[in-house]
């Protein structure tokens, strides 16, 4: 097998926890459970959870466990797994099955899962990691890791949905595995002149990514949207954006005594702070599970060079005025230079080493990675050479000095990229059908005995502005502060943990109820109006926008040569064609059910 030659901070890739033949999956298969009798408390939770969560005796059992020191866990295999575990039941002891959301997390939770996640250079919040590369076992321990061999080790709703959710995911790690060793090859095989082996590089990585986008498609075929946005999605979200689900500063890890900053994640004592300070310090803010945590994909990105700015940022401008008002935006920016230059134009094509991701939010997924693969990136920013490579191609092509080889190479790399665009594209589509459309619709059919009908809704909301707005005239200074005591509060669609819980929002005599008296100057009291037409993902940010950037600026990384004039013009008709069949496609999906989407297949 072809071993490339390490330079700069690129160090062998078993290293960084990646293996050549299964990428970002462990070596073996994860454990499936912890053999030191010590961490029976841990298993035995994990023998009843689904059982426990639908009698709604979860907290009950938790309260019950014993605070378990987590150094007795020896390996590696080992602290995944009790990451698996804590992120399960911690998650379900938040949410509940049709409880009240709990804005603490008691300490025999609390310690050992954010140890453990230390350890693991991750956020105590569940994560791709968690659910995906360590939360599955082969059916046959010889066989391939593919869908036709593959069940998931735990699920939150005991479903087969959720468990094909996980599982596609998994296998698309699985497919795009060669991605990882090729890409560290044609790095080197660029030094080395070596441009054959380069085309043969990218070769196997549009087979890989082909791979990836048929693995993806087959999401529809066991998992149903419906089941998917009300049964299972609630309990992948974190504590972030989510005071309309009942969490409005975040989440208190009791027993962890340590100040915390969401914008720096730094620690330190919190001894000198009054019991207003320290308590507001104690909430912490976590995204959830998302999509955006998969290094593979923030891999390809890196290696491919495609420059990803703010949302609704355009590649050649950047103006401070125009960037979104969210927790991702005042992130430090990636460079100091970016705080001076807001405003001036950006070239299209950055100079060699430079972060070409501006894309604040897929920066702070970065936390949610295991330490190793968030290495692996920020090393492999600094090596990849591929499309600096590229771009020289395209120099030599203007000046009519470009070889039939090197256009090969130029046409190879376009048509990884144009895999890449396709795996955004139906991933734009995925989206739309199992959250955007089913947040539209709201849960119109009764389950649990907890959905509220549209129109009861409506009428519900009427008949409360009616007896709400005597009270509007009256004049008050600051913000105001509004606690929950009954029951009339209005459920929010896009948020499905509101139809989780009798009473979202802030609870009377809750500490976020405390809090917001301390500091009424926060106004924590607000929800999305009923109109509101942001719909988040369960990491925290405006899902669509986003996502359908990241297509596109995908799709602009594609390089179009001179000496190919019949191709350029081919290829900008099929762009156009391609525009509006994507618009007259996005218009039909928003109104699609799950029926019409197999059918379609």
């Amino acid at each position: 097998m072809q071993q490339p030659q390490h330079f700069g901070r690129m160090r062998p890739l078993d290293e960084y926890d990646i293996s050549i033949k299964t990428g970002f999956l462990p070596a073996s298969p994860p454990l499936r459970r912890l053999l030191d009798p010590y961490f029976t408390p841990w298993e035995e939770m994990m023998d009843d959870f689904n059982g426990l969560l639908l009698a709604g005796k979860l907290r009950e059992k938790v309260l019950k466990m014993p605070l378990l020191d987590h150094n007795k866990l020896k390996s590696v295999q080992e602290y995944r797994r009790a990451f698996l575990i804590l992120c399960m039941v911690s998650h379900s002891y938040v949410w509940g099955k049709h409880e009240t959301t709990s804005e603490t997390l008691p300490p025999n939770l609390a310690i050992p899962w954010t140890s453990i996640a230390d350890h693991l250079g991750l956020c105590p919040v569940v994560c791709h990691a968690a659910v995906v590369l360590w939360n599955y076992r082969l059916l046959d321990k010889d066989g391939p890791i593919d869908l036709s061999n593959l069940a998931a080790l735990a699920t939150y709703s005991g479903s087969l949905d959720e468990s094909w959710f996980y599982l596609i995911t998994t296998a698309i790690e699985s497919s795009g595995a060669p991605c990882l060793s090729q890409i560290t090859y044609a790095i080197e095989n660029i030094h080395q002149g070596k441009y054959n082996d380069l085309k043969q590089n990218l070769e196997t990585i549009h087979t890989a990514l082909a791979n990836m986008n048929n693995d993806l498609k087959r999401m529809y075929e066991k998992c149903d949207p419906y089941v998917f946005y009300w049964k299972i999605r609630p309990y992948l979200a974190g504590w972030e954006n989510m005071a309309e689900a009942g969490l409005p500063l975040g989440l208190i890890y009791e027993g962890v005594d340590t100040l915390w900053n969401a914008q720096t994640d730094e620690y330190a004592d919190m001894s000198h702070l009054d019991e207003a300070e320290r308590l507001l310090s104690q909430y912490r803010r976590y995204a959830g599970g998302s999509a955006a945590q998969s290094s593979l994909i923030a891999a390809l990105d890196v290696a491919f060079g495609v420059e990803h700015h703010r949302t609704g940022e355009k590649p050649s401008f950047i103006k401070a005025a125009d960037l979104p008002n969210d927790r991702y935006t005042k992130l430090p920016a990636t460079n100091p230079a970016d705080e001076i230059n807001n405003g001036a134009e950006t070239p299209r094509t950055p100079p060699r080493f430079k972060r070409t991701n501006r894309n604040t939010f897929l920066r702070a997924m970065r936390k949610y990675m295991p330490r190793p693969h968030r290495e692996f990136l920020e090393d492999l920013e600094e090596a990849a050479n591929i499309r600096p490579y590229i771009l020289q191609l395209e120099e030599n092509d203007k000046n009519g000095n470009i070889s039939s080889e090197e256009l090969e190479i130029v046409n190879a790399y376009n048509e990884c990229l144009h895999q890449l665009k396709l795996f955004r594209d139906k991933h734009v589509q995925i989206v739309t059908l199992y959250i955007v459309n089913q947040a539209r619709k709201g849960p119109n059919i009764p389950h649990g005995g907890f959905a509220i009908e549209k129109k009861q809704q409506q009428q519900h909301q009427q008949q409360q502005q009616k007896q709400e707005q005597p009270h509007e005239t009256e004049k008050t200074t600051g913000p105001q502060i509004k606690s929950t005591t009954s029951s009339s509060s209005a459920h929010n669609d896009l948020y499905p943990q509101t139809q989780l819980e009798t009473q979202p929002g802030i609870r009377k005599d809750s500490k976020a109820d405390k809090v917001s008296q301390m500091f009424p100057q926060l106004g924590l009291a607000r929800k999305l109006a009923s109109d509101a037409k942001v719909v988040r993902g369960t990491g925290g940010t405006n899902v669509m926008p986003f996502l359908k950037q990241s297509r596109d600026e995908t799709a602009d990384m594609k390089i179009r040569l001179n000496s190919d004039e019949e191709q350029i013009k081919k290829e900008e008709q099929e762009d156009g064609k391609q525009q509006q069949q994507q618009q007259q496609q996005e218009e039909e999906e928003s109104k699609a059910s799950w029926s019409d989407w197999i059918l379609r297949r």
